[in-house]
This record gives structure tokens, C-alpha cells and sequence, in this order.
């Protein structure tokens, strides 16, 4: 069965209960998928959203919108090759300063052993990750 895709408003609903008749429908939708009847598959894309979204509009703190999101997507009824990168970034984002797209991005260079190309100093400050600047990243070593 292949999964379903999953919006972003249809995360906001579950998560802030709000407006609460189309949030009922979203909590029947997971406890269908953690019991086997249904696949959802949640994008990086739409998990960047939701993140925007949490923490700008709702004023949720980093720390509680990765906790909440890495909790959904490591549900049963959640597929996706993505999963173990997306929740990786939520742990990066939750416990730092950096964006989400940042954060997604350190998760795939540790994942994959791939050095990161950018001017932003604070990537190469995590644990496995290994920046350069363009200008140097046609050196020998390319990596």
C-alpha cells in the first residue's frame, strides 16, 4: 500500500487541536495508520513548513515543535526513506540555533559522510559535519 501524503495543515490540525472538527478527522487518520489500516508519508518540505509554522505563527518553542514532530513521524503509521534524516533535524533544531533547512541539510552530510559547500560558520560547528567555502571546495580531498 503506498502512503499517503501527508499536508502541512493537516500536521497544524493534530497538533493544535485547532479548529477541533478537522482535528478529529486528522487523529482518527494516524490511530488508523498506527494500526495498520492506512501509510502516511510526511515531505521534507512539508516538515519545514510545519516547523516555520510553529514556531513563527503559533510561538512554539523549538525545543517542544522538534519533540512533537520527531514523536509523529517515528509513529508506526509514518513511511518514509526521509524519516531518520527529518527527525535527526528535529533533534538538531530543538537543541540549537539554527534553521531547520540547516539543520536538515547537517543531517544529510552525517548520514552520508558528505561535506557541506557554504559560508555559514555555525554548520561546521556541529558534531560531523565538515563545511567548506565554495572557493575551496575544488581542492584535492573533494569530499
Amino acid at each position: 500500500m503506498k502512503p499517503l501524503l501527508v499536508d502541512t495543515n493537516v500536521l497544524l490540525r493534530f497538533i493544535t487541536g485547532e479548529p477541533a472538527n478537522q482535528a478529529s478527522q486528522v487523529a482518527k487518520l494516524f490511530e488508523a495508520a498506527d494500526s495498520g489500516k492506512a501509510r502516511l508519508a510526511v515531505l521534507p518540505m512539508i516538515l519545514a513548513e510545519a516547523v516555520y509554522v510553529l514556531t513563527g505563527f503559533y510561538g512554539h518553542s523549538r525545543s517542544k515543535t522538534a519533540e512533537v514532530l520527531a514523536h509523529l513521524l517515528s509513529s508506526p503509521g509514518f513511511h518514509s526513506e526521509e524519516n531518520g534524516r527529518m527527525i535527526h533535524a528535529l533533534k538538531l533544531f530543538g537543541a540549537g540555533k539554527l534553521d531547520f533547512a540547516d539543520c536538515y541539510l547537517a543531517a544529510i552530510s552525517i548520514a552520508d559522510s558528505q561535506t557541506l559547500v557554504s559560508f555559514d560558520r555555525e554548520l561546521g560547528k556541529l558534531h560531523g559535519v565538515k563545511v567548506r567555502q565554495p572557493g575551496r571546495s575544488l581542492e584535492s580531498g573533494r569530499g
